[in-house]
């Protein structure tokens, strides 16, 4: 019974890679490697040696059915082609393999190669008139009339000599070598945008898990705090839920959208902080509060929910625990440099019960500006003039991204 091997997948579909390496032979396999490298060179002379080989069978063939007579100036014009063949194959791909060998500049690299190429196919074509047979003298008569087709002769024998040289002198590895360095650069840009935007999707990823440390903190104090006043006091309870209900009204689709977005406007911030503290004297009617912001800083692009642990941590670590009237004022300013600061000063009990806090909010703000701003970002710390702390952050201006709006 005759069988048959089937392809499944049809004629025309390509081979598998290691497959078709092995196919290539040694040229094949040279050509995995960077074009004109140390181990390229070796696998590219071993795909030389059968065509060498070759070609000298033919010139001894040529040789040993030739008249005697003719033998004492033929042999040495063919083993002159044999040894111009060979250094048009050897020399030049020797010396651009030295080049690269130099650590020079990619632009110097590139001239360095073609140089060494065109070298090796001059000093191969040099040795090119040893390739002619020289016949015997003929008569003067006969070499004044054939003078002109014997110059006519040379220049086309040289110009064909030329040709073959550059051809095996490795225009075609020149080509490769400018080819795959082309792609190289490709890749490596490829490269270098695929971890840019793995980093950016790490940071943002990161961020995305601060700002969501952030909101059940904040929601889980302010209703601790509703709890406590509904057992205490009722009716104030039910103001606090009045004022809790106008700020998840108009700051849960904030939140929402916060986990996509880096940057936010002040001005949303601001009347975030504002709704928030407008619960918290609900509760501690001893707090005021101001907020000093000039119209046009209200859409300059801040992150989210920093403003509002600066506030948190402003009345729990400062304005809770002091006894009497409290103050919390928010202010932002345009500093020199287009420069954004946005302060939040209490009039508390000052440092200590103040920077308790930074486990998860001022350690969470420092690490997000890092992210988003490198080194031109900064959070800091100082006692006020009156007592308390005041909480800064310093960023640079920015307007918010329009999907960001």
């Amino acid at each position: 019974m005759e069988t048959t091997t089937h392809r499944p997948h049809g004629d025309d579909q390509p081979l598998p890679h290691g497959l078709a390496s092995r196919l290539g032979g040694w040229s094949g396999i040279a050509r995995q490697y960077p074009i004109f490298s140390r181990t390229w060179f070796i696998y590219r002379m071993r795909s030389f040696l059968a065509p060498l080989v070759l070609l000298a069978l033919v010139l001894v063939f040529i040789a040993a059915f030739s008249r005697p007579r003719v033998l004492p100036h033929l042999i040495p014009a063919l083993c002159a082609i044999w040894l111009v063949v060979t250094l048009a194959l050897l020399l030049g791909r020797v010396l651009a393999v030295l080049a690269c060998r130099q650590g020079w500049t990619p632009p110097r690299e590139a001239a360095g190669v073609a140089c060494a190429l065109a070298f090796g196919v001059l000093v191969a074509l040099t040795l090119t008139p040893f390739t002619r047979i020289e016949p015997e003298k003929p008569a003067r008569a006969v070499t004044e009339r054939g003078a002109a087709l014997a110059r006519e002769a040379m220049l086309v024998n040289g110009a064909v000599w030329l040709l073959a040289l550059v051809w095996l002198g490795g225009s075609g590895d020149l080509v490769a070598y400018f080819r795959q360095r082309r792609m190289l650069r490709e890749a490596e840009l490829l490269g270098q945008v695929a971890r840019y935007k793995d980093e950016r999707n790490e940071v943002e990823m990161r961020l995305a898990v601060l700002a969501g440390q952030v909101e059940p903190h904040f929601l889980f104090n302010t209703l601790s705090g509703v709890r406590a006043a509904m057992l205490s006091d009722p009716a104030r309870g039910i103001t606090m839920i009045d004022h809790l209900v106008d700020y998840l009204r108009s700051t849960i689709p904030q939140l929402r959208a916060d986990r996509a977005q880096a940057f936010v406007t002040l001005g949303s911030q601001l009347d975030a902080a504002q709704a928030y503290l407008g619960i918290i004297q609900a509760r501690l009617p001893r707090l005021a509060s101001r907020i000093d912001c000039p119209a046009e800083l209200r859409s300059v692009a801040i992150p989210p929910l920093m403003l509002i642990s600066l506030v948190e941590n402003a009345v729990k670590h400062g304005i809770e625990l002091k006894m009497g009237p409290g103050l919390v004022c928010i202010s932002a300013a345009h500093k020199e440099g287009d420069v954004l600061e946005l302060s939040v000063a209490d009039d508390g009990v000052g440092f200590g019960a103040a920077t308790s806090g930074s486990g998860i909010g001022l350690a969470n703000i420092r690490e997000r500006l890092k992210h988003l701003y490198g080194g031109e970002a900064s959070l800091s710390l100082r006692a006020g003039d009156n007592g308390g702390v005041v909480a800064s952050i310093v960023l640079p201006i920015r307007a918010v991204p329009e999907k960001e709006t």
